[in-house]
């Protein structure tokens, strides 16, 4: 058996199918597959049972996928096969209870403790070179969540990175790169300023804990451009990318309910509830309603809370 390339490896994990509808976020096969990457990476074990990984895999769907009534964790573990990289064991007797769809269900699926896997030549492969899976969950994080969430998804699927002991040559792979300029022209016209709370910090002549926030994210074709940006601080960036603040269709901040704490809490996040986000310069384009609307489909944790302004 001829083993796969690098570059055959990565592109078969970027050529996965995931569910679209408009410009709706489906991040179910990303997920599966960075738990069942990060338990590689563990060296513990190379399957993973339906029965395990479904709480696991509808939790990651509730804190980093969109907002929906139901989660279906059984759907990626069933079609990711499709994509020729996934094998689920018992599928024969499986393929007998699918739905009018082709999908499994839940049920069936924990009935015949089905077990699921990445193919033989994609597993060899990726035990021979560990590094390489460094590569593919970069790439499954920046082609699916912004940067502002990555560290705690690692977390969240206990990945532990492999430090190569030679360098690692380097290969050119389509990436779509963020524009350098975006920062710079978001954060001048905010003023150099969170729109939410005004923060201004600066060490010395350069500004900090102050960033250019995009609204739709770059990696659900979210454009660099400035009605597409917000500057935000370090702390109101990661609630914005996390859903627990957005922007109404008059520019107001949006807090969801499911936002709870202390004193902290109430200072620097409920104290601005309700209230108009700082606009950027006269003459710059203010946050498109395009942007703003899909935030609020796609990322927001609602309902908000009252605005009883």
């Amino acid at each position: 058996m001829n083993t796969l390339s690098d570059d055959q490896i990565l592109a078969a994990f970027r050529s996965i199918r995931c569910w679209s509808r408009s410009d709706q976020r489906a991040p179910h096969k990303p997920l599966l597959l960075l738990l069942a990457l990060a338990q590689l990476q563990r060296k513990s074990g190379r399957s993973l049972s339906y029965c395990n990984v479904e709480p696991r895999l509808r939790q990651l769907l509730l804190e980093f996928g969109p907002r929906r009534k139901t989660q279906h964790p059984e759907h990626p573990f069933w079609r990711l096969q499709n994509d020729g990289i996934w094998i689920v064991d018992s599928r024969d007797s499986i393929r007998q209870e699918l739905t009018s769809s082709g999908d499994a269900t839940a049920d069936s699926l924990r009935r015949h403790q089905a077990n699921g896997q990445l193919t033989n030549p994609i597993h060899a492969a990726l035990v021979e070179r560990p590094e390489l899976v460094n590569r593919i969950v970069t790439d499954l994080l920046d082609r699916n969540f912004p940067p502002s969430m990555h560290e705690t998804l690692l977390d969240a699927v206990d990945f532990q990175w492999i430090y190569e002991k030679r360098r690692y040559e380097k290969r050119t792979y389509e990436k779509r790169m963020r524009d350098p300029h975006f920062r710079e022209e978001i954060i001048r016209i905010y003023e150099h300023r969170c729109a939410v709370c005004g923060f201004d910090g600066r060490l010395g002549l350069a500004d900090i804990g102050l960033e250019a926030a995009h609204i739709k994210w770059l990696a659900a074709g979210g454009p660099d451009a400035s009605d597409n940006g917000i500057a935000l601080c370090v702390l109101h960036h990661v609630l914005f990318d996390r859903g627990a603040l957005s922007i109404d269709e008059e520019l107001r901040l949006l807090v969801s309910k499911d936002l709870h704490g202390q004193n902290h809490v109430e200072t620097l996040i409920l104290a601005y509830s309700g209230l108009p986000i700082r606009k950027p310069q006269p003459g710059e384009p203010e946050p498109d309603t395009r942007y703003t609307a899909w935030h609020r489909r796609e990322v927001f944790r609602g309902p908000s809370r009252a605005i009883t302004l």
